[in-house]
């Protein structure tokens, strides 16, 4: 056969396209470069609000006189204005140092202290630090929250006796569970469960009750069991009884129930622990030490609130009182419990009055009458007094950081067990400086510095919020005793502030102002919007970034009717869990959002989750922080309609109705979940609403600021801003859309495929059943076959290759030529020697120009009708070419592909390739073959007939895939390509993965370039299945879909980050469920794969079928490298350069029926 010099497909010598493709890139990268910078600047520096700052002058003129609300419903009351004269005159101010006189230090080795809890306890600080958390006190799991990592115990009150006490009454609070939860298992605090007779009906300690729970050993046996249980469910780590005001009689049961309890959690390894007055007799001390691990001795209400006025815990009292009760209970048993709270006394009424304070009240109260913190140097406890504006007189004592270091310190003295605070939230928050073991070295200094309260102080009434200050670090004088380390003396001179949050909105109790979150949607905003015109009523709508997105004509519409726009965040977070920074991007990218759309920005703003218009805690006060600094007004609720949770429209309509003179704002939701209730609910409601005399508003109006000051027009110079914004979304919505829809379809298709492929495997494997008896019976046929080896570089395995083909069992003539392609090795010299006396065999050498050139040369030197062409490296089973001969027996049949196998399964990457043989190649050609459009004769095991091949002419070099080239043209050439599966050839495949990439890329080089150069039969109905078949099936399946595959991967990892996020933001709940679901998702997607490898398998008799397996593990490494050499073929395509064949270096390690 003539040599015909072929150009390479996609060849380019002259480097023009490249550099032209090259210099459009790097035109595009700096326009998109350009652009992304102006996105990113557009949202890191947020929109300016000038209308907002006038409206916000109009709402401080309109408001009253700010004045202190608490929010603490269930908080321990502060008295205010009594009367306290006579009480006072017994106290004589001591005297004091002058703050100018006393040092003010940082210890700068705490504040460079690590987080981590040290690994040994220290000295000088308590060996337990324990924490009682209360349910009631929000201030409570703030406390909690900041602190959880200096406490070794957390006790939460969550255990009460029931009022027929039957039983105890579960509290547990699962959001400090979760707390603990978050925290590594090394540094999380034990939970101890707190049992209490307490009634929080009566105000009062239940000793009836109690008295019915301990009647019997049955009973006491019951609740002993029903506490263990709880142990088990939770994870406690035991259990502390609180039974207060135990009449003498009921002790002994008491008692009895430690003992019972305690030997009921002892299996566990749980301890038991109980919580001692200081009032205690020594007897009954005793008796407990006896029956429990640890004791909690309350040193605290020295003097309390319903006797006179005095210090809470003086120091002398405190250490006479614990050497006292040390003398009956061991020091290793006994934690001793820190009062964290203080007293207020007052004379209104002209009687002594005492109510309960935490500090943070005591600072506010001094902050606000202009009053001077003191302390008593010998009672050495803080005091405060002052006289109100109606001449009523008030003196309160307290405990604070600085009576925490004292009494600590005495308690370390004594080898005490630990430290306990009484309670959590009321606590002077330098209070952890002193007692946490998180802090490597003590020093006074360390109190100097005051933490803001936990309480925020909200001013005003309304549920329009904006921020009126944030937490300010107060400021105290310490001075210690250099003999006994005791603080002696210390001044506040700077009083700390907690967060303070100015509210608005409420004065007006005839309007009420409707309120719609989550949206748009177009199932439920457009019904909405309709029924608020045909009631002339107007509301305002919190919409999400992702759903205006989607939805931007039911944005526009929603302002076209009048209504009014908020944001409610770009994709719906919880913004108290969300970092600030992150945060601070979802509203500014919700609010470019609907600038760009409307050319307009909004003032107002509703974080997610914000279910009511009193922050009271940190957490939530974060949002309105973030909202305040970027100029919105944050938008509270106090009607809930609770229509996220009910669905019966009923329902919604007495929950409204019922709340209707709660508040001014409705909260409702037209997205978000199933809203037809809402939709059908809202006509009546606002008829109803109507007739109470509430007429619906905009919330503006509450304001006392007109729409278009809560949503300013844009000003003429943001064009361009806008531009950017609508051309920034756009793109972001467009890839998001593109990105969805090509992998849906690429899903899709695939599934579809997969099912068609296996459809037609199946059906071939049976046919190809009934063939092979209708073969087998029939005269074999056998015509004269010329074997063709082309071989460079093959001097280790060409001899065995050509014995193999030498001892086929074939009944006709057989011949086998060797081509060396100028092997600089020995390949032509061994075949020549070994077979030299072999007539059967010819061995021919020639200058080294490639594959095609050689099997040419073959051809050239054939004589018979039927060739046979072969990969040196492989070896024929003993029938295989007269296997792959049967079906050339048909004129028809222009080339017969045999079936290849990995013949070096020696390790996973070798193993990988026989599944993928099996799977992919060997599945295809067994299931295209129906259709007759087989596109690849493989070039380790294929036959051909000579006359067709010389008509397609031969060869040729232009690809990197000439076998597939060969296949493709002499298919145009109207003959059929057949499948043999029984004629079996194992070939050696790359052992590592850096032969495999090179070998695959010079496959997918070659299959673009053969694409390329076929083009022209693509979906062309005259070249039959070739056209509409198989030419779709290379470019879809083989090209475009295996360079997209990446996607695939890269949303799974998006996914993986999606949840990440979503943890942050919106707590683990959310996030497992969507890794559930993303999992479960990707389960499926490994379990269609696996099935249809395990068929595949199945259809191949002799298999191994537990590699089918492989293909879950194939999936994160394999297919990356599959991905990554067609990307890089379609580059090289670009490039236009010469891409060699390269070479794979011969291990000889092929072995037949692996």
């Amino acid at each position: 056969m003539t040599q015909h010099p072929n150009r390479s497909v996609f060849l380019d010598p002259s480097g023009k396209r490249w550099r032209k493709i090259q210099r459009v890139s790097l035109a595009f990268g700096v326009l998109s470069t350009l652009f992304g910078l102006g996105i990113v600047i557009n949202f890191l520096i947020p929109p300016i609000l000038p209308k907002l700052q006038d409206a916000r002058a109009q709402v401080r003129g309109a408001a009253p006189p700010a004045q202190l609300r608490i929010t603490r419903g269930e908080r321990e009351k502060t008295a205010a204005q009594r009367r306290l004269e006579a009480a006072l005159s017994r106290y004589v101010h001591p005297p004091s140092i002058l703050p100018s006189q006393l040092p003010v230090t940082v210890n700068r080795a705490v504040e460079a202290s690590p987080s981590k809890r040290a690994v040994s306890m220290n000295s000088d600080r308590p060996g337990i630090v324990a924490g009682f958390f209360v349910n009631w006190d929000d201030n409570s799991r703030t406390s909690l929250n900041a602190h959880v990592r200096d406490l070794d115990w957390i006790v939460g009150e969550w255990f009460f006796i029931s009022a027929s006490g039957a039983r105890f009454d579960d509290r547990t609070d699962a959001r400090a569970l979760y707390t603990v939860g978050q925290l590594p298992p090394k540094d999380r605090p034990k939970l101890m469960a707190m049992v209490s007779n307490f009634d929080r009906g009566t105000q009062k300690f239940h000793a009836e009750a109690l008295r019915k729970l301990l009647a019997t050993p049955q009973t006491r046996a019951a609740a002993a069991l029903q506490l263990v249980n709880a142990c088990i469910k939770y994870g406690f780590a035991g259990v502390t009884l609180d039974f207060e005001e135990v009449p003498d009689d009921l002790m002994p049961s008491v008692v009895a129930f430690s003992r019972i309890l305690r030997a009921a959690l002892a299996p566990g390894g749980r301890m038991l622990s109980t919580a001692l007055p200081v009032s205690t007799d020594e007897e009954t001390a005793r008796q407990f030490a006896a029956t429990n691990d640890f004791l909690f001795l309350m040193l605290y209400d020295e003097h309390y609130g319903r006797g006179d006025p005095g210090p809470v815990a003086s120091q002398r009292w405190f250490e006479e009182r614990l050497d006292q009760f040390l003398k009956w209970i061991p020091p290793g048993k006994l934690i001793v419990t820190l009062g964290a709270y203080g007293y207020e006394w007052n004379d209104a009424d002209n009687k002594v009055n005492g109510s309960t304070v935490t500090f943070q009240d005591v600072m506010r109260l001094s902050k606000e009458h202009n009053a001077t913190v003191r302390f008593d140097s010998t009672m050495l406890n803080p005091f405060v007094s002052w006289s109100d504006s109606e001449g009523t007189d008030h003196v309160s004592w307290f405990l604070d950081g600085v009576t925490a270091w004292n009494q600590s310190k005495a308690s370390v003295q004594r080898k005490t067990a630990g430290a306990a605070v009484w309670r959590l939230g009321s606590e002077d928050p330098s209070i952890w400086a002193a007692i946490s073991n998180d802090i490597p070295r003590s020093a006074p200094a360390m109190l100097a510095e005051i933490p803001a309260g936990y309480d925020p102080e909200i001013l005003g009434d309304g549920e329009l919020l904006r921020l009126a200050s944030r937490p300010v670090t107060g400021r105290r004088t310490i001075a210690a005793s250099p003999r006994s380390g005791l603080i002696e003396h210390a001044s506040v001179i700077a009083f700390p502030a907690p967060w303070r949050v100015q509210r608005f909105g409420g004065e007006d109790t005839t309007k009420v102002a409707i309120t719609f979150d989550d949206g748009p949607d177009p199932r439920y905003t457009a019904a909405i919007l309709d029924t608020l015109r045909s009631r002339h009523a107007k509301a305002t709508f919190f919409v999400v970034g992702r759903q205006v997105d989607q939805y931007p004509a039911l944005l526009r519409r929603i302002l076209r009717e009048g209504h009014e726009i908020g944001s409610h965040t770009y994709t719906h977070p919880n913004l108290a869990l969300t970092n600030p920074f992150l945060a601070k991007l979802e509203l500014v990218a919700s609010g470019r959002l609907i600038e760009s759309i409307l050319n307009r920005r909004t003032a107002l703003f509703r974080p997610p989750y914000f279910g009511d218009a009193e922050p009271t805690t940190t957490d939530e006060l974060v949002p309105v922080g973030i909202a305040t600094d970027l100029g919105y007004l944050t938008v509270g609720v106090h009607i809930d309609s609770e229509d996220w949770r009910l669905n019966e429209p009923q329902a919604i309509y007495d929950t409204t109705m019922l709340r209707l003179d709660k508040g001014n704002i409705l909260l409702m939701h037209d997205s978000g979940g199933d809203r037809k209730a809402t939709v059908e609910v809202l006509g009546t409601l606002i008829d109803s609403m109507r007739a109470h005399g509430r007429e619906p508003v905009l919330v503006s109006e509450l304001a006392g600021i007109t729409r278009d000051e809560a949503m300013p027009p844009l000003s003429t110079h943001t064009t361009l801003e806008r531009v950017v914004e609508v051309v920034a979304f756009t793109v972001v919505g467009l890839m998001d859309w593109g990105i969805y829809w090509v992998f849906l379809v690429a899903v899709i298709l695939g599934v579809i495929r997969l099912a068609f492929i296996l459809s037609l495997a199946i059906t071939q494997r049976r046919n190809a059943a009934a063939q092979q008896r209708r073969t087998d019976a029939a005269p074999r046929f056998a015509p004269p076959v010329t074997i063709i080896v082309p071989a460079f570089n093959e001097g280790m395995v060409i001899a065995r290759t050509v014995q193999s083909l030498l001892d086929q069992n074939y009944d006709g003539d057989l011949r086998v030529i060797v081509v060396d392609d100028g092997s600089p090795d020995d390949t032509y010299a061994i075949a020549r020697d070994t077979f030299a006396d072999e007539p059967r065999v010819e061995v021919y050498t020639k200058p080294n120009a490639g594959k095609a050139s050689a099997l040419n040369v073959g051809i050239d030197h054939a004589e018979t009708e039927i060739i046979v062409c072969l990969d040196a490296d492989t070896l024929f089973e003993p029938v295989t070419v007269r296997e792959l001969v049967q079906p050339l027996a048909d004129e028809h049949v222009g080339a017969v592909a045999g079936n290849a196998k990995v013949g070096n399964r020696i390790n996973l990457v070798t193993r990988w390739q026989a599944l993928e043989y099996v799977t992919s190649q060997n599945l295809d050609r067994r299931a295209f073959s129906m259709l007759n459009c087989i596109t690849v004769i493989p070039g380790a095991v294929g036959a051909w007939r000579r006359s067709a091949v010389l008509a397609a002419g031969g060869f040729t070099s232009d690809t990197l895939a000439e076998d597939q080239d060969l296949t493709i043209r002499i298919r145009r050439l109207g003959l059929t390509i057949a499948y043999a599966e029984r004629a079996i050839a194992w070939t050696e495949a790359p052992a590592d993965l850096s032969a495999l990439s090179k070998q695959r890329f010079r496959w997918s080089f070659g299959t673009l370039q053969c694409a390329w150069k076929h083009r022209d039969t693509l979906l062309r109905p005259k070249y039959g299945s070739l056209g509409t078949i198989a030419m779709p099936n290379t470019w879809v399946f083989q090209l475009l879909l295996t360079a997209l595959s990446p996607l695939a991967d890269l949303l799974f990892v998006y996914g993986l980050v999606s949840v990440w996020l979503t943890w942050t933001d919106h707590g683990a709940s959310y996030a497992l469920s969507d890794l559930e679901n993303l999992l479960a998702f990707y389960a499926i997607f490994l379990l269609s794969d696996w099935l249809g490898a395990f068929i595949a398998f199945v259809m191949e008799p002799g298999e191994q079928r537990g590699l089918s397996w492989l293909i879950i593990v194939q999936r994160f490494v394999y297919r990356q490298i599959m991905y990554s050499v067609v990307l890089r073929s379609f580059v090289a395509a670009v490039r236009g350069r010469v891409v060699g064949w390269g070479s794979l270096e011969r291990k000889a390690t092929v072995e037949i029926g692996v």
